[in-house]
């Protein structure tokens, strides 16, 4: 039997028992998953350690648990991706964010460019959508969600902050190999809107001299882009 896991927002301290006092999770456990004393479950805190744990007492608005297990796993091996994507129309992009998760994406930057319909991204729904897909996929961290920036923006703040391994996915007819990325510690990887980007987004690419990389001539929806190179780099 699965044991379940739940993301808590307050660190976890070196004590025998933890104390939960988050409505949403307690309602969880106690009317959802229908959780009993003695049932065991994994918390974690986002430090990238799993504490093993047993369900002491369920109440509504407190529940305790006594730690039975520590166990650390190393999540920063291998690469680290930010995933740059235009934003899309909500349901899409959700999607985007719940596969990425479980795909391992470490980061989302979401940028306004020249062809984006949507400006906007409801930051506490996309935490609840990647909380949930790293609880399922058994992450033992949180990707990053940053607020949306401009294009322009966000490319200036990679120069300023002397970012590297920058990339833009394009479709052309070279098709142009992405394994040697898989090589780099990390990569920041740009993925465009619904449309593809607009002359004025190639300018930037072109002025910051952002690298380009390509599946090759046919044509992915924004979308499936993202979940397609994010596994290809995660994955492969």
């Amino acid at each position: 039997m699965k044991t379940h896991r739940f993301f808590i927002e307050q660190k976890i301290e070196d004590t025998p028992e933890i104390i939960i006092a988050n409505p949403n999770i307690i309602h969880q456990m106690k009317n959802v998953l229908r959780l009993q004393p003695g049932d065991p479950i994994i918390l974690l805190d986002g430090t990238g350690i799993e504490y093993h744990a047993k369900v002491k007492v369920l109440l509504k608005k407190e529940s305790i648990f006594s730690k039975e297990k520590i166990k650390k796993v190393d999540e920063n091996l291998g690469l680290k991706l930010d995933l740059v994507p235009a934003i899309i129309k909500k349901d899409k992009y959700e999607w985007v964010l719940q596969k990425c998760t479980e795909i391992g994406v470490n980061s989302f930057s979401p940028v306004i460019s020249e062809r984006t319909e949507k400006t906007k991204v409801n930051m506490s729904r996309a935490e609840v959508i990647v909380k949930e897909a790293a609880e399922q996929s058994e992450r033992n961290t949180l990707p990053i969600i940053k607020e949306p920036v401009s294009l322009e923006k966000f490319l200036e703040n990679m120069v300023e902050n002397n970012m590297q391994n920058i990339y833009v996915l394009d479709f052309c007819e070279t098709k142009i190999d992405v394994s040697h990325l898989k090589s780099q510690s990390s990569v920041t990887l740009l993925i465009g809107p619904e449309g593809g980007w607009g002359e004025e987004d190639i300018k930037l690419f072109d002025k910051y001299s952002v690298k380009r990389i390509s599946l090759g001539e046919q044509i992915l929806r924004a979308e499936t882009a993202s979940v397609a190179v994010s596994s290809l780099l995660m994955l492969g």
